[in-house]
C-alpha cells in the first residue's frame, strides 16, 4: 500500500532547537554523495562480505586504505601484502585490482569517519611510508607514498562533503574562530557575517553588484572572515567551507523556524536578508537531518533510478506524468512539479498550497515513479522534472528556462486568483561562469563536485537555473559544469549536453 504525503505533512514545520549530537549531520551527508557501485559494496564492506583488512592486523583502519593506494600505484609492496590484495581487492568485481579499488576503499573510510587533522599530517604514515622515484623523458622526481594518499584522501573528502569533521577539529582546537564578531560565542549572527562577506567577495564582484547594494560589515570583521577562511584552507579545500559553518552553527545553538525567516538576518545585519541565507539553511538543513522520509535524497540511487525510468520511458511501458490530467505534458507540468517540491520541502498541507486539489492529488497518490512506496517524494520530482527536459521539445523547454522565474510567477499568481492561496515568489540571480573560466580548457561535467559525472549534475544545473535562490552552484561545479557552448555560463544546453553524453555513452 503506497503511503501519502499528507500523513507527513501533518508533521510541524518547527524543528528541535536542542544542540544536535557531534556527528548528527555529518552522517547524512556523505552518504548521499557515493557512486552507484558503492550502494551494494559499502554495505558488505561493513557486514564483512568484502575484507578491508589490507595489512592482515585484525581491524581496518586508514593505513589499510594507504597501502591499498600505494599497491595500486606502483610504490614497492611486500610480496605477502601484494599476494593479499591480489586476493581481496577487487571491490567493484571487474576482475582486476586496481586504483578504483583503492579509491572505493578510502571512500568507504571517510563515509565511516570523516577526516582528522592526523589523517593528513604525513607523520601518520611514517611506519608504511615508501618512495619511489618517478622518470617521465629528461625528467625525474621522487614521490613519497604519504604525500600522494593524503592527496588523494583530501580529494575524495572534497567529493564525499566528508570535511565537517575537520572543520569541527580545527575550531575546537582553537587553530580557527568562528566569532567573526568577537563576542565570545559563535552563533548565527557570526554566521551571518560570514554569508555577507563571501557574498560581497566573491557573488557580488562577479556579478557586478555595486556597493550601495551590498551590506555592510566593518573592516575588522571582513578581515577576521578572511583569515577564518585561510586558515581553514591551510588544512583543507575550502569548497564547503560555508556548508561546515552552517553545520557547526546549527549543532551549537539549535535551530527554530525564527533562523529560516529572511527578516530574522535583517535583524542581525541590514539588508542581509535578501542573501537568502534562510532559504539555504532550511534547504540544507532538510538535506543533512531529514525527519521526513519524503526529502531524503541520495545522488546514486536517483542516477539508478532515472536511468530505469528513461529505459522504460524510451520502450513505451511507461508515460510522462501528465500532473494536471488535461492530456499535454507542457509548462504547467513542470511548474506544478516545482510547485510542489517547494510544498514538500515546507511541509505544506493541501489547504496551504496554490495547486489545484486534482494536481495535489496527483503528487501524493499517484506520483511514485520510482516504486519505492512513497508517492511524490523528492526523488520522484527530480526524476519528471528530468524526464520533462529530455521529452518536450527543445524550443519550449529554452522557452520555460529562459523566463523561468516570470513564468512561474505568473502561473502561481494565475493559481492563486482561483483559490485565494499565495505562495513563495521567485526571484532570480545569475549564475555565469566567473570571469576567470577560460574556454579551452576542457570541463568534466561535475557539477555538484561530487567526483562522479552523473545524472545528478544535470539535475544540480536544471535546479539552479530554475531556483538560484535555493540551488547553487559552486565556482568549481560552474567551470566544470560548462561543458556545452563553453564559456557563455551555465545554460540548459549544459544540462542536456550531460544528458545526453551519459545516455548515449
Amino acid at each position: 500500500m503506497k503511503k501519502l504525503i499528507a500523513a507527513a505533512a501533518a508533521l510541524t514545520t518547527a524543528v528541535n532547537a536542542a544542540a544536535l549530537s557531534a556527528n548528527a549531520m555529518f552522517e547524512n551527508v556523505p552518504a548521499g554523495r557515493i557512486w552507484d557501485e558503492e550502494i551494494e559494496m559499502f554495505p558488505m564492506m561493513e557486514n564483512g562480505n568484502l575484507v578491508i583488512d589490507i595489512n592482515g592486523d585484525g581491524s581496518f583502519g586508514l593505513k589499510d586504505c594507504a597501502l591499498f593506494y600505494g599497491y595500486t600505484h606502483s610504490y614497492d609492496t611486500d610480496a605477502a601484502l601484494a599476494k593479499r590484495i591480489e586476493s581481496i581487492g577487487d571491490y567493484d568485481a571487474d576482475g582486476k585490482v586496481d586504483a578504483l579499488d583503492a579509491e572505493h576503499l578510502t571512500r568507504f573510510y571517510l563515509l565511516k569517519n570523516g577526516i582528522s587533522s592526523s589523517d593528513i599530517d604525513s607523520e601518520t604514515y611514517s611506519d608504511i611510508d615508501l618512495v619511489k622515484e618517478d622518470t617521465s623523458g629528461y625528467f625525474s622526481w621522487t614521490s613519497r607514498l604519504s604525500d600522494m594518499f593524503i592527496q588523494e584522501l583530501k580529494t575524495q573528502s572534497l567529493y564525499l562533503m566528508a570535511g565537517y569533521t575537520l572543520f569541527k577539529e580545527t575550531v575546537e582546537n582553537g587553530t580557527v574562530s568562528c566569532d567573526v564578531n568577537d563576542d565570545g560565542v559563535y552563533d548565527y549572527t557570526d554566521l551571518d557575517y560570514l554569508w555577507v562577506f563571501g557574498y560581497n567577495s566573491y557573488f557580488f564582484m562577479y556579478d557586478n553588484v555595486p556597493d550601495s547594494d551590498k551590506p555592510v560589515i566593518s573592516d575588522e570583521i571582513n578581515i577576521r572572515c578572511q583569515e577564518l577562511i585561510n586558515n581553514f584552507a591551510e588544512g583543507s579545500d575550502t569548497n564547503w567551507f560555508y556548508e561546515y559553518a552552517e553545520m557547526y552553527c546549527i549543532e551549537q545553538n539549535g535551530i527554530t523556524d525564527e533562523q529560516f525567516s529572511e527578516d530574522y538576518y535583517d535583524s542581525l545585519i541590514e539588508g542581509s536578508g535578501k542573501l537568502l541565507l534562510a532559504r539555504c539553511l532550511k534547504y540544507n538543513y532538510s538535506e543533512w537531518m531529514p525527519n521526513d522520509e519524503y526529502l531524503e535524497y541520495n545522488g546514486a540511487m536517483f542516477n539508478r533510478e532515472f536511468t530505469s525510468f528513461w529505459e522504460q520511458l524510451s520502450a513505451g511501458k511507461v508515460e510522462l506524468p501528465d500532473t494536471n490530467g488535461d492530456g499535454i505534458i507542457n509548462s504547467s507540468d513542470v511548474f506544478n512539479a516545482m510547485i510542489f517540491k517547494e510544498d514538500l520541502q515546507n511541509r505544506a498541507t493541501a489547504q496551504d498550497s496554490v495547486l489545484p486539489a486534482n494536481v495535489w492529488s496527483f503528487f501524493t497518490e499517484n506520483c511514485d515513479i520510482n516504486d519505492n512506496g512513497l508517492s511524490g517524494d523528492i526523488r520522484d520530482l527530480d526524476i519528471i522534472n528530468l524526464g520533462y527536459l529530455l521529452y518536450m521539445p527543445e524550443c519550449e523547454i529554452e522557452n520555460i528556462y529562459d523566463n523561468f522565474n516570470e513564468s512561474l510567477n505568473d502561473y502561481i499568481n494565475q493559481l492563486s486568483a482561483v483559490n485565494g492561496i499565495s505562495a513563495v515568489k521567485y526571484s532570480s540571480m545569475s549564475i555565469a561562469a566567473p570571469e576567470f573560466s577560460e574556454v579551452d580548457i576542457e570541463r568534466s561535467g561535475d557539477a555538484n563536485g561530487d567526483g562522479n559525472v552523473d545524472l545528478s549534475d544535470a539535475v544540480k544545473i536544471m535546479q539552479a537555473l530554475a531556483n538560484p535562490n535555493k540551488y547553487q552552484i559552486s565556482f568549481a561545479g560552474r567551470f566544470n559544469g560548462d561543458v556545452y557552448n563553453t564559456g557563455d555560463g551555465i545554460t540548459l544546453g549544459d544540462a542536456q549536453e550531460i544528458q545526453s553524453r551519459l545516455l548515449n555513452s
